[in-house]
């Protein structure tokens, strides 16, 4: 049976290099967003076009019941082995103008948003003999961000989501990492895609057969490498 991925926050960017990337390894991919569907709807296009299924659905990942459709969906198309939680609300406010609520909604769609997806994604993966899950953080976010300090406390909540989830699934074949982007800042934008290509090419090792002995890792993907 062909494995399946879901990627989160996948209409465009990263998450579109993400699936993209998958698709060429021969995952069958589902193309998540929450609003933007006419651009998944053309990332899934491209993957189709690499001979894989590819579905675009629409689903807020703080909504267990979206969430719960769209994994159900995902097992349509085949063995769900891979969860990629990319999905992430970026709001710039500095600590004294931030209210509970900006709070709030970056910690619902960043870091329950994830604890909500790998709740249902486990079960998937237990079922088809193991799988994995990679949690995408942010050198900014890590190393603290002074205008988002509700998204470094999310993406640090997730450090410690990925390790737990590791040990816990350790004996189980599934194994779950973390990468974390530094260096994405460029004004080419040639160089800003091959830097978003390094990224997913990450992920994708991560997810690959070969990465199986690999669990509870915070990989750093230095972009700034790849220069202009």
């Amino acid at each position: 049976m062909t494995s399946v991925a879901v990627v989160t926050g996948a209409a465009r960017n990263l998450g579109r290099e993400i699936v993209l990337g998958l698709a060429r390894q021969g995952l069958n991919v589902v193309v998540n967003t929450r609003t933007s569907g006419s651009e998944a709807l053309g990332v899934a296009k491209e993957a189709q076009r690499l001979g894989v299924r590819a579905l675009p659905f629409e689903a807020d990942v703080t909504d267990e019941q979206a969430v719960a459709e769209m994994f159900s969906a995902a097992a349509s198309l085949g063995a769900v082995r891979v969860l990629v939680n990319n999905a992430v609300l970026r709001k710039d406010a500095s600590f004294d103008t931030m209210t509970l609520a900006d709070w709030r909604a970056v910690q619902a769609v960043t870091l329950d948003g994830a604890f909500i997806c790998a709740r249902a994604a486990v079960p998937l993966l237990r079922e088809g003999g193991g799988g994995c899950i990679v949690n995408m953080l942010g050198g900014n976010a890590l190393a603290g961000d002074a205008q988002r300090a509700h998204l470094s406390a999310a993406k640090h909540g997730l450090v410690g989501l990925t390790l737990a989830l590791a040990s816990a699934y350790a004996w189980e074949g599934i194994t779950v990492n973390a990468v974390s982007p530094v260096g994405m800042k460029t004004d080419s934008r040639e160089a800003l895609q091959e830097r978003r290509k390094a990224v997913a090419d990450v992920v994708c090792f991560l997810a690959s057969p070969q990465a199986r002995a690999v669990t509870g890792q915070v990989v750093d993907v230095d972009c700034s490498q790849i220069v202009d």
